[in-house]
């Protein structure tokens, strides 16, 4: 069965580091490479100053529950250049990671690169960090 995405948006500043990631990625058969290639094609682009406070973007918290789990988790999604607190963090190169990138809150994301029926949806986006790369 084939899911609806929803939109998702990117700053441009991200979507260009993020694009570089994944052609990179790409040349070595990284297995997320092509969900993050065609998630990044379908982006809309935004300027950070335009951006809505509740996308979820890099270097912003994100609480969200995944199928099935009783608690929602909450994590900073990061580039995987940027690790600081691996604890605190959820990697865009991650099924969940990926899969948050550039959703709004209430929005439910089937989990790219997984073949099991998981979902994961939105509950609350921020605080952003400030100064963060």
């Amino acid at each position: 069965m084939k899911h609806h995405l929803p939109s998702i948006i990117v700053t441009a500043r991200d979507h260009r580091r993020l694009m570089h990631t994944a052609e990179c990625l790409a040349e070595q058969a990284h297995p997320l490479a092509p969900h993050l290639l065609q998630e990044l094609r379908r982006a809309s682009l935004c300027e950070p100053d335009r951006l809505p406070d509740d996308v979820v973007t890099l270097d912003t918290f994100v609480t969200y529950r995944i199928t099935g789990k009783d608690a929602p988790e909450k994590r900073m999604l990061i580039h995987p250049d940027d690790r600081m607190w691996p604890p605190a963090e959820v990697s865009v190169l991650t099924p969940v990671g990926l899969s948050l990138l550039g959703l709004r809150v209430g929005d439910r994301m089937p989990l790219l690169g997984s073949d099991e029926p998981i979902d994961v949806r939105v509950e609350a986006v921020g605080p952003k960090i400030v100064g963060a790369l």
